[in-house]
Parts: structure tokens; C-alpha cells; sequence
């Protein structure tokens, strides 16, 4: 039986869209396209249900648990991305521009991640998985360093809120670029919250 290293690795060969659960549960699942692979990371052009891509996304394979390459859920899709493509809404983000723009051969996909996140002022979306769940955090990065980045959390239940989590890169799990949910954040900053945060 192959691990779920060698299932994303003849993913990425094949350019094979697959479904991936994490933690062993159904909560934690995202469909995509593997663009890269480390010793740590698998990078994720992710696709969403409406056919469309969603964004950039970096996983810990150790908590991948189920790689799934063929369902009739992905047959599926495939019939709704050709939508997607003949209505022009498969890649509103451009994500294909920016996967082109991390710099994989010179840092991890990880650190690649952050430090485009970083460069560009764009937000990102980390996760830990503390326990039962997976904790995210949605803002900017302020500052990276040796062993953690420092990131400006964003809580669109509190505009006011200023925030700042110091979190380690060994307890990162997931991160999240070029999404719907990183640009609505950016939505929600432009209007309601001043630029000095990021």
C-alpha cells in the first residue's frame, strides 16, 4: 500500500486533482492539484466547489491521514471547473501567478509561503492543531524570524482588536494564501481598520 507520500507524489506527477482529509477526520478536507513537495510540506493549488481555485495552500503531511484520486465527488468537479473555465471565474485570484512567484528552490514551502505572504503585504491564514481542532489565525505577518513568525491576527467580530500571536514554525500545520477568505479579510481591513495594523 503506498504512504500518503508517495499517493501526493504520483498526484503531482500525474497532475491529478485529488481530495485530502486530515487528522482523520471529514471536518479537515480539501480537494486540489499538488504543485510541490519537501521533506515537511505539500503545497496545494486548491479548488473549491464552485469549480474555481481558492487560493494557495500549505499542509504538514504528517497530518495528512487519506489522499482519495479518484470518487465520482472528483469527476464531478472536473465537470464543474470546465464550467468554471467557460465562464471565466476558475482563477478570479490569480493564484497561478502566484505560485509562480514563490521562491521554492531557495527556502521550504513553508517558509516560501510566508515570505511571500510577507513581501507582497498580503494576508495569510495559519493553523496549529492544539488539540481537538485546528486553531487559525487570519492577518499579516510582521516579522519573521529564526524559529517563529510574528503575525498580526485579524477578528472581524472586533475591528478594534490588536493582536499579535508569536508562533513557532513547528507548530505549523497549515497555511493559507490567495483565497476567498484571505481576500475577504483584506476587504474587511481596507474599509474598516487603519493601515498601520499590517
Amino acid at each position: 500500500m503506498e504512504t500518503v507520500r508517495e499517493q501526493l507524489s504520483a498526484a503531482q506527477k500525474q497532475g491529478r486533482l485529488v481530495e485530502i482529509f486530515r487528522y482523520g477526520d471529514e471536518h479537515h478536507f480539501l480537494t486540489g492539484n499538488v504543485i510541490a513537495i519537501d521533506e515537511k510540506f505539500v503545497l496545494i493549488k486548491r479548488i473549491n466547489t464552485n469549480g474555481a481555485t481558492d487560493g494557495a495552500i500549505v499542509l504538514r503531511i504528517n497530518t495528512v491521514s487519506k489522499v482519495v484520486a479518484t470518487s465520482d465527488y472528483l469527476k464531478s468537479l472536473v465537470a464543474v471547473i470546465a464550467l468554471a473555465r467557460e465562464r471565466h471565474y476558475n482563477d478570479i485570484w490569480h493564484v497561478e501567478d502566484l505560485l509562480s512567484e514563490l521562491n521554492l528552490a531557495k527556502h521550504s514551502i513553508l517558509k516560501a509561503a510566508l515570505k511571500w505572504a510577507f513581501k507582497a503585504d498580503q494576508v495569510a491564514s495559519l493553523g496549529i492543531h492544539p488539540g481537538k481542532s485546528e486553531k487559525t489565525y487570519t492577518g499579516f505577518v510582521a516579522e519573521l524570524k529564526t524559529h517563529k513568525v510574528h503575525f498580526n491576527d485579524v477578528n472581524p467580530s472586533d475591528l478594534t482588536a490588536r493582536w499579535q500571536v508569536k508562533l513557532a514554525y513547528a507548530d505549523l500545520n497549515y497555511v493559507e494564501i490567495g483565497s476567498f477568505k484571505t481576500y475577504s479579510t483584506t476587504a474587511i481591513l481596507e474599509r474598516y481598520m487603519a493601515e498601520d495594523f499590517h
